[in-house]
C-alpha cells in the first residue's frame, strides 16, 4: 500500500505569518466573535453570501505574510459538532492540495471535546486521500505533508489521545479505501489473504487462510460453487485481535474480488466498477488493523470468504442446487446473487466461535441504492437494541444508518419448490430479502446485523471529507460501535 510520511502537530497558539501555507477556519453561524486575525474577512465573506447556507471558499486577507484562510461555514446544530468538524477539516485539505501547498493547519473550536479533536484529526487525514501508485505523478499536486491542529486554550491529554485515535482510524480506513480501488486484476483473493497476512505480522494480530482442498475438506460448498467459474482460487481469511480474550465480536466482509455476474452476466456498461465488490471484506482489514494498532481490549475476529464470480464453462447455473457449511440446501436462481452464497458459508462458521455478537458488511444489493441513495448503510437485524446501537455509532462517525425491516412475510418470497431456500426473492424489497436469506444461516439467540453498503461504498463526487473513490466505510462506524460495547 502507499506509504506517505505526514508530521502532525498539536499547538495551542495560533500560526505567525507563514508558518502554515493554509489556515482552515470552521465557522458556526451562532459562535460569538474571538476577533482574531482572520475574523474581518471571514465576516465580509459572510456578509456577502448572507443566509446562503453551509459553504466554503478561500478568502482574501489583503497581506502577505499571513497564511491562506479556508472558511468552511458551518450550520450550527444541522448535524453533530465533531462531524461539522471532520466535514470542514476534510474539505480544507482537500482546497489546499488543490493549491499545491505544502502545509495547512485547522483551527479547533474553543471549548472542543475530545470527539471534536478525534474527528478533525479523521477530516485531516480522510479529506485528501488520493490514489495515485498506478500513473506517472509528475505535474499532480502532492498532499500537504504538515498538518497542524489549532487550539486558543491549553491542550489536554484526552484531546490529545483522541488526535492518535482519530489519526490511526483514519490511516485504515484510507489502506480500506486503496484496497478498494485497485483493480480486479491485482487484488484477487490470494491478494487480499497476503495482505491479510502482512497486515497481521505488521500490526500484531494473527491470520489463517483456508485454501481450496480445505475448505472442500470442510464443507464450504456455497464459497466454493460461486468460486468454480474462475480459475482464481477461493479462500478464506481469518483474523484474529486477542485484545481481552472472552467471547468474540466477529466482523464478515464480501470478498468478491470481481463480480462479472457469474452466468447471469452483469451489463457491460459499469461492469468496471465491480471491482469494488470487496469492498466489505476490505473494511474488515481496515477494522482488524485498527483494532490492533489501538491495543482495543475486546476480542475481535475478521472473517473474509474470497473469490471472483465469473462466467465460463465450469460456473454455477441459474437452477443449480448447492449445499453450503450449514447443510441447508440452496437454489441458485441467479449467479448474480453471490455474494450472500459465500456469506451463508461466513455467518455460519462465525457462530462456531461462540461470538459475542457479528457485524457483516457487503455491497450486497442494487436494490439498496435505490432506498436509500448513497447516504446511508442499510442495517437488517433481529437482534433487539442493535440497530439503534449501530445508528448510535454513525451519527458519530458520519457514516450514517438507516433500519429496514425483517418481517416474516419477506421469507415467503425465498421459498424453493426443490430446495431449503432459493437465493433471490424477485424484484419487490430486494434489499430485505438479501438480508432474510442471510439471517436463515443465524440462529435466533445470536446477536447479528447485516449492513448493506452498496449504496456507500463508492463516491461519484467529493463532499466534506469524502474525496471521490472508494469511501472505507465501516471501519470507523463498527469501531464507534465496538468502543460503546466495551464502555456499556
Amino acid at each position: 500500500m502507499e506509504k506517505r510520511l505526514r508530521v502532525v502537530e498539536i499547538r495551542s497558539e495560533m500560526p505567525a505569518g507563514r508558518d502554515v501555507e493554509a489556515f482552515v477556519v470552521p465557522w458556526f453561524d451562532d459562535a460569538p466573535s474571538t476577533g482574531e486575525w482572520w475574523e474581518e474577512a471571514a465576516g465580509q465573506w459572510l456578509e456577502r453570501r448572507g443566509d446562503a447556507g453551509e459553504a466554503a471558499a478561500w478568502v482574501r486577507l489583503g497581506a502577505t505574510d499571513t497564511p491562506d484562510v479556508f472558511v468552511a461555514r458551518l450550520s450550527a446544530g444541522e448535524r453533530p459538532a465533531a462531524e461539522s468538524c471532520r466535514r470542514a477539516a476534510g474539505a480544507g485539505v482537500r482546497a489546499a492540495r488543490e493549491r499545491g501547498l505544502t502545509s495547512v493547519g485547522f483551527r479547533m473550536p474553543d471549548g472542543a471535546d475530545a470527539g471534536m479533536w478525534q474527528a478533525s484529526a479523521e477530516g485531516l487525514e480522510l479529506g485528501d486521500w488520493r490514489y495515485d501508485g498506478l500513473r506517472e505523478t509528475k505535474g499532480r499536486t502532492a498532499p500537504p505533508e504538515t498538518r497542524l491542529l489549532h487550539a486558543a486554550e491549553a491542550v489536554s491529554a484526552d484531546a490529545r489521545a483522541a488526535v492518535r485515535r482519530g489519526r490511526i482510524l483514519a490511516e485504515a480506513q484510507n489502506a480500506t479505501r486503496e484496497l478498494v480501488t485497485l483493480p480486479g486484476n491485482t487484488v484477487t483473493p490470494r491478494y487480499l489473504a497476503e495482505t491479510a497476512a502482512r497486515l497481521g505480522r505488521e500490526h500484531g494480530f494473527s491470520t489463517r487462510v483456508r485454501g481450496r482442498d480445505e475448505l472442500e475438506a470442510d464443507g464450504f460448498g456455497a464459497l466454493l460453487a460461486v468460486s468454480q467459474g474462475s480459475v482464481e482460487e477461493p479462500c478464506f481469511i481469518e483474523m484474529e485481535h486477542e485484545g481481552g480474550g472472552g467471547a468474540p465480536y466477529v466482523v464478515v466482509g464480501k470478498g468478491v474480488t470481481f463480480d462479472a455476474g457469474g452466468i447471469s452476466l452483469k451489463p457491460a456498461s459499469g461492469m468496471e466498477d465491480m471491482k469494488y465488490d470487496m469492498a466489505g471484506a476490505a473494511a474488515v482489514l481496515g477494522i482488524l488493523t485498527a483494532a490492533a494498532r489501538l491495543e482495543l481490549p475486546e476480542r475481535v475476529i475478521g472473517l473474509v470468504p474470497a473469490t471472483e464470480n465469473l462466467p465460463s464453462g465450469t460456473a454455477v447455473k441459474p437452477g443449480d442446487v448447492v449445499r453450503g457449511l450449514s447443510g441447508k440446501s440452496i437454489e441458485v436462481i441467479n449467479t448474480d446473487a453471490e455474494g450472500r452464497l459465500i456469506l451463508s458459508d461466513a455467518l455460519t462458521y462465525a457462530q462456531r466461535l461462540e461470538p459475542a455478537a457479528i457485524i457483516d458488511m457487503a455491497t450486497l444489493t442494487g436494490a439498496c441504492v435505490i432506498a436509500l441513495g448513497h447516504h446511508a448503510v442499510a442495517v437488517l437485524t433481529a437482534s433487539d437494541g442493535l440497530a439503534d446501537e449501530l445508528s448510535a455509532a454513525g451519527a458519530v462517525t458520519g457514516e450514517r444508518t438507516w433500519p429496514l425491516p425483517l418481517w416474516k412475510e419477506y421469507r415467503a418470497q425465498l421459498d424453493s419448490d426443490i430446495a431449503d431456500i432459493k437465493n433471490i426473492g424477485g424484484r419487490g424489497g430486494g434489499t430485505i430479502t438479501g438480508g432474510w436469506f442471510l439471517r436463515e444461516f443465524v440462529a435466533d439467540d445470536v446477536r447479528w446485523a447485516h449492513l448493506d453498503i452498496a449504496g456507500t461504498a463508492w463516491s461519484e463526487k467529493a463532499h466534506g471529507w469524502q474525496p471521490k473513490g472508494a469511501t472505507g466505510v465501516g471501519v470507523r462506524l463498527v469501531h464507534e460501535w465496538l468502543r460503546a460495547c466495551g464502555s456499556g
